[in-house]
């Protein structure tokens, strides 16, 4: 099998202190391309206390800049590591809202990673500013359209239908949009049939980033309608929060003079799987995400999940086949799913078997594979 030379570039690596979902998705691929044989650097940010060079699981992280200074690092970089006779076969560019510009520098092939477009999220993160910032948005993907169509950019790699949709709307061609799916670590999750032996019925959780476009206020006002009808219900939202808006919602908490909703900061993974495992019910209330890999962690736990009909949950939702979708912005609504499965365990477990069931095909493995697919295709086109 040809092996390939991969510069990777991406905002964050696995060890960042801000790494999320993206950087999961790019560790846990590139750690298994390197077991397959091929060479892969990974040029990333700096933060305070990591080494500007390290192994992690068989690929090389080179480490320069900060969280905006990356991007011209990356430039640098990639001048640099050709200059001293490593040339790459194939160039990822990873793009995390703002993209790293290799259409206008890189000679070799290049393949785009896109979890989600920002896109409708820029009202709760600039307000009444967000048309000029989904403008912008697109903006930047110009370059890349055009690199596309000439035939420099040779695939883009996303992980729902839902951001494929999003990226022929920008005028990306459909034919190079191909979709490699979130996944998760199974064997991390081996015991968690064992741990949801304990669930308690009435405890719902929110397990992810506590920032605007997660709409957790949404939630909260819910919860107010699940508390007169469960006074014994409790809600936990657990995650990195974003500081102010978390006081924001404990002000709303607050105010509407809900008892039952505890709020848990920076817990561990092995936390959120014991908290995931034990809860009855998840509730996810994003704007959009890439995917909502929340979803399939949930499964894992066996826990029943709700989550908005939007891009990414949607998409997990209907893979998963056991996950209730509903409209956003209708707390009332949402009050009356949470209830109904509060108060229905046998339905409840009825819809976390099935997810449990579908979920134990998305593995890293697969998506690995599905990517090398993809490069290997790619690198081979004149």
């Amino acid at each position: 099998m040809e092996h390939l030379r991969i510069l990777w570039l991406n905002w964050r690596c696995i060890r960042h202190p801000l790494a999320g979902g993206a950087e999961v998705y790019t560790h846990e691929v590139a750690k298994r391309l390197a077991r397959k044989g091929h060479e892969i650097i990974l040029v990333t940010s700096r933060p305070p206390g990591l080494p500007p060079r390290e192994e992690i699981d068989g690929y090389t992280v080179i480490r320069r800049g900060g969280r905006l200074t990356v991007y011209t690092a990356a430039r640098k970089t990639y001048k640099e590591l050709k200059e001293k006779g490593w040339r790459p076969d194939i160039v990822i560019d990873e793009i995390n809202t703002i993209p790293f510009m290799t259409p206008l520098y890189v000679k070799e092939p290049i393949a785009v990673l896109i979890h989600q477009l920002c896109k409708d999220c820029w009202s709760q993160l600039v307000g009444p500013l967000h048309p000029l910032a989904w403008w912008f948005e697109k903006q930047l993907h110009r370059p890349y359209v055009k690199s596309a169509r000439n035939g420099h950019l040779r695939a883009v790699i996303t992980v729902s239908e839902s951001t494929r949709n999003d990226l022929a709307e920008l005028g990306y061609p459909p034919y190079l949009v191909h979709v490699a799916l979130n996944a998760i670590d199974w064997s991390y999750y081996r015991n968690c049939p064992q741990l949801a032996k304990s669930k308690n019925p009435a405890l719902v959780t929110y397990l992810g980033r506590i920032a605007p476009y997660k709409l957790l206020e949404e939630l909260i006002i819910a919860w107010k309608h699940v508390e007169k009808q469960n006074p014994q219900a409790c809600l936990i939202i657990a995650g990195r929060p974003q500081p102010r808006y978390l006081a924001k919602l404990k002000r709303l908490t607050k105010k509407l003079g809900i008892r039952h909703i505890k709020y848990r900061m920076n817990i561990t993974e092995e936390e959120k799987k014991k908290l995931l495992a034990r809860a009855g019910l998840l509730v996810y209330t994003s704007k959009r995400e890439g995917w909502g890999i929340a979803l399939i962690e949930a499964a894992a736990c066996k826990t029943p999940a709700i989550a908005y009909n939007v891009p990414g949950l949607r998409d997990a939702a209907q893979y998963l086949q056991g996950v209730k979708l509903v409209s956003p912005h209708q707390p009332q609504k949402l009050a009356q799913e949470i209830l109904h499965l509060i108060e229905n365990p046998d339905k409840a477990k009825q819809l976390a078997e099935k997810a449990y069931n579908n979920a134990r095909k998305l593995t890293w493995d697969n998506t690995a594979s599905r990517v090398e697919q993809i490069l290997l295709e790619t690198a081979k086109q004149q």
